[in-house]
Parts: structure tokens; sequence; C-alpha cells
């Protein structure tokens, strides 16, 4: 209904992105003027079994299989891709395209420690964080913080140092899920 009148519907992402028989009723109506997926709220588990859509059969409609993942190419691309992304997070502590970690890219440092901090996302744990490791005199180079609703992520580039103790420092601060030292 908050469509322009006459626009044009193309889904390519998910399924449940659009809601299908409300999308039929508008081009129906004459209220959209035409649609185009790729992908669909329900898809037949197997070769055998029939598709039905609300979409199939309106004018101005192009439905089509979503095969872009299910080429040899895009298979080996999707594996690099990956690989890559593991690699960045266990040289960099990088969690860019992370659907569990904030998104979190950075540079590798010289001359410092790299520590990471994964924690639960509540109030105070950065600035317990820092208090515990300043009371211990470390210094810290580089903070970097990223969260999401549930969990944040700190990335610490330190003096080098007493690496055990910061560990464990970061392992007694409150609301601690994992700790990890990079370099």
């Amino acid at each position: 209904g908050l469509l322009k009148p006459g626009a044009h519907v193309i889904n390519y992402s998910r399924g449940k992105v659009v809601d299908t028989a409300a999308l039929a009723g508008a081009l129906l109506s004459g209220r959209v003027g035409g649609a185009a997926a790729d992908v669909f709220e329900r898809e037949p588990a197997s070769a055998q079994e029939r598709f039905e859509n609300p979409l199939q059969g309106l004018p101005n409609v192009i439905l089509s299989p979503h095969i872009g993942g299910s080429t040899e190419e895009a298979q080996e691309n999707i594996g690099l891709d990956v690989a890559q992304k593991l690699l960045d997070y266990l040289d960099t502590g990088s969690t860019v395209g992370s659907v569990t970690l904030p998104e979190l890219q950075l540079p590798r440092q010289e001359n410092t420690h790299r520590l990471l901090h994964i924690h639960y996302n509540r109030s105070g744990v950065l600035s317990e964080l820092n208090q515990r490791l300043s009371d211990q005199g470390f210094n810290i180079l580089g903070q970097f913080l990223k969260t999401n609703d549930t969990i944040g992520y700190v990335v610490l580039d330190i003096a080098k140092g007493n690496t055990p103790l910061a560990m464990e420092i970061l392992k007694d601060v409150t609301a601690t899920i994992r700790v990890r030292s990079l370099y």
C-alpha cells in the first residue's frame, strides 16, 4: 500500500521479505505494475515436489529459480571468501561478514600485543576492562569496541610485556565470554 502506483517489485534477497499473497492482490488490482522473484517463502524440498506460489500465472510477473550460489564458480568463490574471512579473523581480529560478532576490521599493528575480548553487551564492561589493565600498569596503544544487541567485541593493542597477566585480567572482567591473544 505504500508503494507508488505502478511500481515494480523485484525480490532476489530472501523469500520471506515479500508477502507474496499481498503482492498477488496488488498485481491483480493494478496497484503494482509488475514483479520478479527468484526466491520464495516456500520452496520445494526436492525436484519431485510441486512448486506452488500465488504469483504463478499472473501477468507482468517473472519467476525464476534461485541458482546464484549453485554453480561451481559460485561455490568456489564462496569457499575462498569464507576462508579469507577466517584468516582475517585469525590474523587481525577482523569480524567483517560475521553473523555472531559485531563487525570490526582492523589493520595489523606492529610492536604490540593484540588481545581480543568478547563479552555480553552490558554497561560498564569497557570501563572495568580499562581500569583493571591500568591498575596493573598496562599501556593500551589502541582499542576498538563494537557491539550489537547482545555481544560486545573489544580489540586491544597493548605495549609488549606480560601478556599472560593481561589475559588473566581480561578473563576476570564481568560478562566475559572469551579472551584470545592474537600476537
